[in-house]
């Protein structure tokens, strides 16, 4: 297995990942909707994505996004996703790309990374702790939904 950075010749196929991630946790499929939303990261440069590949099959992806901290006065990056597609998983593919991640932002001389992940999501939060995360327990985390 393989990890690389998705560039938008991936898209139909990481469309077609993103819509089996997306029905995972809930959400109805519409493949239509996800590859524009893909499109648009590309185009707009606003996310990084790195994939899992074995032979010619995408087998997973992390997404990152750009932040920033002001306190700081630095750029950080937030792992808003990461997925593997069921029949892949167990074989390294989520270490990989959470590994590509962290060694990607310290190449970028970012502050951190940061992630949020369900409290009863036992085996990312192993993986991530097991990769040098460390959970907060200073900040609480509020949402305003639009």
């Amino acid at each position: 297995m393989i990890v690389r950075r998705a560039t938008e010749q991936d898209l139909t196929p990481l469309a077609t990942l993103f819509d089996e991630y997306r029905q995972f946790y809930g959400s109805s499929s519409n493949l239509k909707q996800t590859q524009e939303f893909l499109y648009k990261r590309f185009k707009n440069q606003e996310s990084v994505i790195f994939v899992s590949q074995k032979d010619d099959e995408l087998t997973g992806f992390i997404v990152l996004y750009l932040g920033f901290s002001t306190a700081e006065c630095a750029e950080y990056y937030i792992i808003d996703d990461t997925y593997v597609t069921p029949a892949y998983r167990r074989q390294g593919a989520a270490h990989q790309l959470v590994d590509t991640a962290i060694l990607f932002a310290r190449q970028h001389k970012s502050l951190r990374i940061s992630l949020q992940t369900a409290e009863d999501n036992v085996e990312a939060r192993r993986l991530y702790e097991s990769l040098g995360f460390v959970r907060d327990e200073e900040f609480s985390t509020y949402h305003c939904f639009i």
